[in-house]
């Protein structure tokens, strides 16, 4: 379980430099703020939704050993 979750942030960690990379450009394409706050906060949402999902299932498989 840890291992999944460092490769998770391995992943993260590693998409940083492309987000920004795609920030750049969005600034200069001239797209709404609006549909960028929701792209965030809409994959923001996702890692909670899957953290919280993973910390459950960690939690109910140590309680079944």
């Amino acid at each position: 379980m840890v291992s999944g979750l460092l490769a998770l942030l391995v992943l993260v960690v590693g998409a940083l430099p492309a987000a920004a990379e795609t920030r750049e450009r969005a600034a200069t394409a001239g797209d709404s703020d609006i549909t960028q706050a929701l792209v965030v906060g809409g994959g923001a949402f996702a890692l909670m939704i899957a953290l919280a999902g993973a910390v459950l299932f960690y939690t109910a498989k140590g309680r079944r050993l």
